[in-house]
């Protein structure tokens, strides 16, 4: 069977969407994977195989346009829409080592973007201040689709501090209709500074452009964000609330770009929103520290005093910390943590958000947020393990890589 195109909201099917100006194409031959349109991803020692491999599919050198990604030794090849995206994947992928370029949401394949839309945080689970002289000397980075003002937004000044924002985005309009992930990358960096409050957070944002479909990115836009972060700032934990995996694997750009990292830079990464064992990259890459979501909400687990009490293994979990049932598993997950209804300073105001795919009844609920909101996911998940490494290993020395993994895997 073949593709058929996008929207700009991915979920529903149709015609529009784009990533990075690419059409979107939906694959129906297997799992809901999505990619972008007449691109494939090629490391370049297999490029003159794969454009002889064009050749005898009927498309000569000069319709196929070649593109560096990065430093990362993946070069894109963009094709002409001629072909159905999944037909030519077959055709090439006996014999060619050819990525598509995956289109990624936020910690899911395509299940949705949060776990759960936010909702007003009550004031019982607000802190005054965040853990107390919890990671000084930790500089934490964070990729996102993007990143509003946090002292616009009326934040907490000891959340705001030590934060250095690459670029910031509007707030979001209360006359507009958003989607579950609003606010999503603030919320990452409010989670780790309640945990760490004393670390610094660089951020890097994923590069969009109009007419994106809401939520999306790919595989080489995620590398090009996280080399940019850790070529520009010594980064000693690196937080990628984003996962997915192409036809063949891993994700080959962002994989290359965090190889060479993985002995300086611990990477935490969320397991994933499926409820599932899924090949989810990177979190199930050895060398990254995939995160899931317990079942109980972070209130329950003692928020904020005792979140850090309860980052563990699953396997060796003790009492009644299980994983969520929507809460991918497996080789994905190497830690859980709090990703139940966390909460994280947020914007005050009325916000009209659609639902996440657990919100019952689904739909677009209108709620008053008074700064703070409660938050669902395993991205979420992941932020609460990373700030409370963090926390453990900040001191007045810069911590090491023996130490930021034995906080880890303890």
């Amino acid at each position: 069977m073949g593709a058929y195109e996008g929207t700009g909201d991915l979920i529903k099917g149709g015609r529009g969407a784009t990533i990075g100006g690419i059409p979107v194409a939906h694959s129906t031959t297997g799992p809901d994977y999505y990619f972008q349109k007449g691109v494939l991803m090629v490391p370049e020692e297999a490029l003159d195989e794969l454009l002889q491999a064009l050749g005898r599919l009927g498309l000569g050198q000069k319709d196929a346009r070649v593109e560096p990604a990065g430093n990362s030794g993946i070069v894109q090849v963009r094709i002409p829409a001629r072909r159905p995206t999944d037909r030519l994947i077959e055709e090439l992928g006996g014999s060619v080592p050819v990525e598509p370029g995956y289109v990624l949401f936020p910690a899911t394949h395509a299940k949705g973007f949060s776990a759960k839309r936010p909702v007003p945080a009550p004031r019982t689970v607000i802190p005054r201040t965040g853990l107390r002289g919890r990671g000084r000397g930790v500089n934490v980075g964070v990729v996102d689709l993007g990143f509003f003002d946090p002292g616009k937004a009326g934040h907490p000044r000891w959340a705001a501090a030590g934060v250095e924002l690459d670029e910031v985005m509007d707030l979001p309009d209360p006359a507009a209709t958003h989607h579950p992930y609003v606010g999503h990358g603030n919320a990452i960096i409010g989670i780790v500074k309640q945990l760490a409050p004393e670390a610094r957070v660089f951020t890097s944002t994923i590069e969009s452009q109009p007419g994106d479909a809401p939520g999306g990115t790919s595989d080489r836009r995620l590398g090009e964000a996280i080399e940019r972060l850790l070529c520009q700032h010594r980064i000693h934990i690196l937080v990628v609330p984003f996962g997915g995996s192409t036809r063949f694997g891993s994700m080959p750009v962002t994989e290359r770009v965090l190889d060479p990292h993985h002995g300086s830079t611990l990477v935490i990464a969320s397991a994933g929103n499926d409820g599932v064992d899924p090949t989810m990259y990177p979190a199930a890459d050895p060398d990254v520290v995939g995160t899931g979501a317990w079942k109980r909400t972070a209130r329950d687990l003692g928020w904020l005093n005792k979140a850090c009490r309860t980052i563990a293994a699953p396997h060796r979990a003790i009492g009644s910390l299980t994983l969520a049932d929507w809460s991918n598993k497996g080789i994905a997950v190497q830690l859980g943590a709090a990703g139940v209804a966390v909460p994280a300073p947020f914007v005050k105001g009325v916000l009209k958000i659609r639902s996440g795919y657990l919100d019952r009844p689904a739909g677009v609920k209108a709620a008053r947020f008074d700064g703070w909101g409660l938050f669902t996911g395993t991205s979420f998940a992941a932020a609460v393990a990373a700030g409370c490494i963090a926390g453990e290993v900040g001191g007045d020395t810069c911590p090491s890589p023996e130490a930021l993994g034995a906080a880890a895997i303890k």
